[in-house]
């Protein structure tokens, strides 16, 4: 009996183990309710908290990397994946915090997540930016440079349908963008 339980066991573990698949995996690849895995760690180095100096400003942006319930768009196949996901923390020049979502992360609803290939150049990872009470404008994040303990991020809206019932249209009129509190560019330091 004892040697039935044991067989049981190792069938059951190889098929769960068999579920795992590395990052670069395709979703349109794996079986529902797969795990695609950060089998090598590669989204560890971004993890943690990050700090950089714009227009006297600063900005903090906290990373984490959590596993996330998926599905593929328009299909009923889900699975899980690790990602990244972050948020920020703005003080301004005179030391009044702007913003600050780090203080009360949200791991369901963070402003920013990826880690994923920039289509403007292959080398750079991208992360998504989904700013909160921006009537569902979103921008990315490109990492266009990343050694050691730090990195580069480049700022750009993605194109996005106009709400003609936005409380921030009067800004966009004056000033021609949104008044999202984020720098064009900026160089981040782990902290």
């Amino acid at each position: 009996m004892k040697n039935i339980f044991l067989i049981a066991l190792s069938i059951i573990t190889i098929s769960c183990n068999a579920q795992i698949y590395p990052l670069d995996t395709s979703p349109s690849d794996i079986p529902n309710n797969a795990y695609i895995k950060d089998t090598n760690n590669e989204l560890d180095k971004y993890v943690g908290l990050w700090k950089g100096i714009w227009s006297g400003k600063t900005l903090y942006l906290e990373l984490k990397k959590v596993k996330t319930s998926s599905s593929i768009p328009g299909d009923t196949h889900p699975y899980y994946k690790d990602r990244i996901i972050g948020e920020r923390k703005v003080i301004g020049s005179n030391g009044t915090v702007e913003i600050d979502r780090i203080s009360n992360f949200d791991n369901e609803g963070a402003e920013f997540s990826g880690i994923g290939v920039s289509l403007k150049n292959a080398n750079w990872k991208r992360l998504y930016f989904y700013p909160k009470n921006m009537c569902r404008k979103t921008a990315t994040l490109d990492i266009t440079s990343f050694t050691g303990n730090q990195m580069t991020l480049h700022f750009e809206y993605l194109p996005s349908i106009i709400d003609s019932n936005c409380q921030h249209n009067a800004y966009v009129d004056q000033y021609g963008n949104f008044p999202i509190n984020f720098p064009k560019d900026i160089v981040l330091t782990k902290q």
